[in-house]
C-alpha cells in the first residue's frame, strides 16, 4: 500500500514522463489528490511538462509545475514518486536529479520495458491496462475521493482507448466500476478529454489522414508530419499525441506508424492490433512501451525511419 511508503514523509515530489499523456497526467494527479485528502502534513508537488488543456478538468492540474529546479544547496525532497515511466531517459520535467537525491523513491508503472530498478521501491505490473490501474491497487479504496477517482478514470480511459484496446481486462473494468461508484462524471471525462479535439488538432489530423499511405499489402498504415507542416497548422507535439490512435482506425491494418518532429528528432509512435510486437520494434530506436503500443525517437529522416520500421514489421508478419 502506498500509505506505508508515505509514513514519516514531510515533502514529496511526483514526476511523470516526457510529453504527458492521459495516463501519465491522471496517475500523477491521482496520487497528488490522494495525498491532499489523506496526508495534510505532507507538502506535495507535481511536476508535469505541457499537457493537453482538456486535462485541466482534473483537480490540481493547474498546480503542476513544468520543470523541477533546484540549487546545489537546496534540501532534497524526503521522497519522490515516478509514475508511468519505464526509464530515466523518459523522465519529464527535469526530474532525474530530484529522484537521485530523494531519501525514498518509488516507481509505479505498467510498461513491459521497465527494468524494475529505477527506484528504491518498484511497483510495475505489465499486465495492467495503465499506471492508473496499478496505482488504484496501491491505494486504500476507502480513502479515494471523487477527485482522485476522476484522475484515475481519465488515465484508464486514455490508455485503453476508451476500453477498446487489448490491455483492457476484467480487473480493469472492476476498477472502473469502483471509480464510478465514487461519483466520477465519466461521461464528461470521456467526451471532453478523449473524443474532443481543438480546431487545430482537427485540421492537422485531417491532413495526416489525407496523406497517409498503406504498405505491406495494406497491413501497415504510415504517415508523418514535418516541422513545416507543424508550423503551417500552428501545432505543437502535444497537439499530435492522439493522431496515432486515429490512424490505427484504418480498417484492415495491423500496424499504424506516425512520426512527428520533437526537439530536433522525429518521435515514432507505433500501434498494432493483434499480431505485431511493436515494443520490440521500438527498442531498435532506443524506445519501448507495450506489445501493442510503443514509441521511440530517431535522427533518421521520416522516409528512412519508415523503411526500417516496415522491414522490422515484415519479419513479424511472415
Amino acid at each position: 500500500m502506498i500509505d506505508d511508503f508515505l509514513k514519516n514523509i514531510s515533502t514529496l515530489a511526483i514526476f511523470g514522463h516526457v510529453r504527458p499523456d492521459g495516463d501519465c497526467a491522471g496517475s500523477t494527479l491521482a496520487l497528488y489528490n490522494y495525498i491532499l485528502d489523506n496526508f495534510p502534513n505532507i507538502k506535495v508537488q507535481v511536476y508535469l511538462e505541457k499537457f493537453p488543456e482538456s486535462y485541466k478538468i482534473l483537480n490540481g492540474a493547474d498546480k503542476a509545475l513544468p520543470l523541477f529546479e533546484s540549487t546545489d544547496g537546496s534540501e532534497p525532497f524526503d521522497a519522490a514518486v515516478l509514475m508511468d515511466t519505464p526509464s530515466f531517459e523518459r523522465v519529464g520535467a527535469g526530474g532525474v536529479p530530484c529522484l537521485q537525491k530523494a531519501r525514498k523513491t518509488c516507481n509505479i508503472d505498467h510498461h513491459i520495458s521497465n527494468p524494475l530498478n529505477l527506484c528504491g521501491l518498484n511497483i510495475v505490473k505489465p499486465e495492467a491496462s495503465s499506471a492508473c490501474e496499478v496505482l488504484f491497487d496501491q491505494l486504500d479504496p476507502n480513502k479515494i475521493s471523487v477527485r482522485t477517482a476522476s484522475c484515475l478514470y481519465l488515465g484508464i480511459v486514455h490508455d485503453t482507448g476508451a476500453f477498446k484496446f487489448s490491455s483492457t481486462g476484467k480487473h480493469t473494468m472492476e476498477v472502473v466500476g469502483a471509480l464510478i461508484e465514487k461519483g466520477v462524471d465519466f461521461a464528461r471525462i470521456v467526451n471532453e478529454t478523449y473524443y474532443s479535439r481543438t480546431y487545430k488538432q482537427t485540421l492537422v489530423t485531417g491532413f495526416v489522414l489525407q496523406n497517409c499511405k498503406l504498405a505491406l499489402e495494406g497491413r501497415v498504415v504510415h504517415a508523418y508530419v514535418t516541422p513545416e507542416t507543424m508550423k503551417e497548422f500552428d501545432v505543437t507535439p502535444v497537439d499530435l499525441s492522439n493522431v496515432i490512435d486515429t490512424l490505427r482506425e484504418v480498417s484492415g491494418t495491423e500496424v499504424a506508424v506516425f512520426l512527428y518532429p520533437v526537439n530536433g528528432k522525429y518521435k515514432i509512435s507505433l500501434r498494432s492490433n493483434y499480431v505485431v510486437d511493436v515494443n520490440s520494434i521500438a527498442k531498435e530506436f532506443g524506445g519501448g512501451g507495450h506489445t501493442r503500443a510503443a514509441g521511440g525517437d530517431t535522427d533518421l529522416s521520416p522516409e528512412e525511419a519508415i523503411r526500417k520500421i516496415l522491414e522490422l514489421v515484415e519479419k513479424q508478419l511472415i
